[in-house]
């Protein structure tokens, strides 16, 4: 049984994450709440993520702000025992994400980078260390690799949806590989709260995706 991020992430060498898609969505092109499945390497479910309802405000922002909004993603166990909490704090620019449990610990955060050839983030720790940077070149859009000096760590990737899946919705796969057989639980977890956030910023609704948002 899973009752925290560690027993989530410990033994797993690769992690699969699946957007939870509603039929409406494309019918009414209206951007729900987002919701994820995340499995094992052999596709058992795991736990999901859910974001948080804020009500009619929380509702409006996410159709007119999208991602630029402030709002949190929640993690549970099969249980629906919350293990993990999300938090992305509203920023114009260089987004971020807090980690922590559900209890307040902060487990680390993920910071954007300026870059124009890559998509750029750093993985800090509880004490604002760096644990990882995440690069991610225009030419391998899908792919976010981790890396710390010349060590790869693993890498977060989007996996093809088929052609229907990829231009008629917003429905993301993503594969969490974790190369390193001496990655820490927080950064395993780190790596796996960024496939959410690489989704949000740059996948979430694509269509109406920016030019600030491919170049940041």
């Amino acid at each position: 049984m899973i009752n925290s991020y560690t027993d989530l992430v410990s033994d797993s060498k690769k992690l699969q994450v699946q957007q939870v898609w509603e039929g409406f969505e494309i019918v009414l092109n209206w951007e729900t709440r987002n919701k994820y499945r995340i499995m094992n390497a052999q596709g058992t479910p795991l736990a999901f993520a859910a974001e948080q309802s804020s009500g009619l405000a929380g509702t409006i922002l996410r159709q007119v702000l999208g991602h630029w909004r402030t709002f949190r993603i929640f993690i549970f166990n099969q249980q629906k025992q919350q293990i993990l909490d999300l938090h992305f704090p509203f920023r114009w620019l260089f987004k971020a994400l807090i980690v922590k449990t559900p209890q307040g610990k902060l487990i680390g955060t993920l910071e954007q980078r300026f870059s124009f050839i890559y998509k750029s983030f750093d993985v800090l720790d509880a004490h604002g260390i760096v644990l990882a940077k995440i690069k991610s070149p225009l030419w391998k859009m899908w792919t976010f690799n981790f890396h710390h000096g010349p060590r790869k760590l693993g890498n977060v990737q989007k996996v093809w949806a088929g052609v229907l899946g990829e231009f008629f919705t917003d429905k993301d796969n993503f594969e969490v590989n974790f190369d390193d057989p001496n990655l820490s639980p927080e950064l395993k977890t780190l790596m796996l709260a960024t496939c959410l956030m690489v989704d949000v910023v740059y996948f979430e609704n694509n269509h109406k995706t920016s030019i600030v948002d491919n170049f940041t």
